[in-house]
């Protein structure tokens, strides 16, 4: 079964990034980076983990 989570992982790596997002996904499982593929400097999610419906960014975290 851990081979269907490894193509699961793949295949949303692959719809992300061709939607033109990083998509790497934050520590604990926390969002995933919608910049764009290839940035220099952190992991943010826009979309989840904001605190309020006027937050510019959601989670961010470094790069590894």
């Amino acid at each position: 079964m851990s081979g269907q989570k490894t193509h699961d992982e793949a295949a949303s790596l692959a719809a992300g990034r061709a939607a033109g997002y990083c998509w790497v996904q934050g520590p604990g499982g926390r969002g995933r980076c919608t910049r764009s593929p290839g940035h220099d400097d952190d992991h943010v999610d826009y979309y989840n983990g904001r605190q309020s419906i006027t937050d510019v960014e959601g989670y961010r975290w470094p790069q590894s």
